[in-house]
């Protein structure tokens, strides 16, 4: 079999191309908020610009580049940064909770019923070598219905600006994410629109580039180390395209809003499967291997299903859910698990 791209140098890219992605979502998330600022756009539109740009701008520009001649490695990125998110970004926070604990209730029932739906509806779009084109469609009218309810429902007044205390301005857990991840200088005048502008462009433009550094660096070390595009896409590049959803949980721990936590993964993960999985068999051009690519839809629907678990535990007392160490370790080890597993699969291929 020949080589994909038998160069090392083309690893290179992988970091280069990774940075880029990191640095353009930075840039297009600020200036696309600076310009919602200088139109005068309500908080909660400059939410959900957040929420949409900002954990899912790498994970879209890699589908986008890879899905025609690589839709493995679009799809793996795709329930790799799901289970991240879950496994890895949700499991550390509960690591990391403060004694109050994180709330896991103050979620939109209907982004979480449109994952579930979604996560079932990608068996039918990925789950043969063929992908099923109607399916993916439907993923992606999923995304507009919760693009939909959340603008409005924000617009309604769901979402309040968090002040001093999360707990004692919002005690239904509920946040501006715009506020706690740009700063509390919302006060302050807003850039020239001509800056924001420019930020944004160059963002979204080194996000274009970026990509295609990142595919070329991904499928060379997926070669070099043997395995199938769909395991590097699950493990390489969606280790990668989450670092936002990191950076944003992070910062809602330090600045005391926990709440938003669990919404960030929700939110994200409702955006990876719906809007950048319906892109992706939308654009694909090339099969899929199903023998890759199954596993990984089970794992994915495994992940969602745990984001509804609280849902379905019965309250007693209060109305935030306490989650302990221990369920965050579980949930660590369970991806690690689930690597492996779609690890040892890939390389018998």
């Amino acid at each position: 079999m020949a080589p994909i791209l038998g160069d090392p140098v083309d690893l290179l890219y992988l970091f280069l191309g990774l940075l880029g992605l990191l640095v353009g979502a930075e840039m297009a998330v600020g200036g696309s908020l600076g310009l919602a600022k200088v139109w005068g756009w309500p908080s909660w539109v400059a939410g959900v610009i957040l929420l949409a740009l900002g954990t899912s701008l790498p994970e879209f520009f890699v589908a986008v580049a890879s899905a025609p001649e690589h839709p493995g490695l679009a799809l793996g990125t795709v329930f790799g940064s799901n289970a991240i998110n879950v496994g890895g970004v949700l499991g550390l926070m509960l690591v990391l909770q403060r004694s109050d604990g994180i709330p896991l209730r103050d979620a939109r029932p209907a982004t979480l019923i449109a994952l579930l739906l979604g996560s079932a509806l990608a068996f039918g779009a990925f789950g043969e070598a063929e992908i099923h084109r109607l399916a993916s469609v439907g993923l992606l009218v999923l995304f507009v219905a919760v693009l939909w309810t959340s603008l409005k429902g924000s617009s309604a007044g769901e979402t309040v600006v968090a002040s001093t205390s999360a707990d004692d301005a919002n005690p239904d857990g509920r946040v501006d994410l715009a506020e706690f991840v740009v700063g509390e200088g919302s006060a302050e005048a807003p850039a020239p629109i001509w800056r924001s502008a420019l930020l944004a462009i160059s963002g979204f433009a080194l996000l274009a580039v970026a990509s295609k550094g990142f595919l070329i660096g991904a499928l060379s070390l997926a070669e070099i180390l043997g395995w199938g595009t769909g395991f590097a896409g699950f493990l390489i590049a969606a280790a990668g395209t989450s670092a936002p959803e990191l950076f944003t949980s992070v910062q809602a721990m330090r600045k005391g809003h926990a709440g938003a936590v669990f919404g960030n993964v929700l939110g994200s993960n409702a955006f990876n499967l719906l809007l950048v999985g319906g892109t992706t068999g939308v654009l694909a051009r090339a099969p899929i291997d199903p023998i890759e690519i199954q596993p990984q839809l089970w794992v994915n629907l495994a992940v969602c299903a745990v984001l509804a678990l609280p849902m379905l535990i019965p309250r007693k007392g209060g109305r935030r859910t306490k989650t302990g160490v221990a369920g965050g370790v579980l949930l660590m080890v369970g991806y690690v698990a689930a690597a492996y597993w779609i690890g040892t699969g890939s390389a018998s291929v």
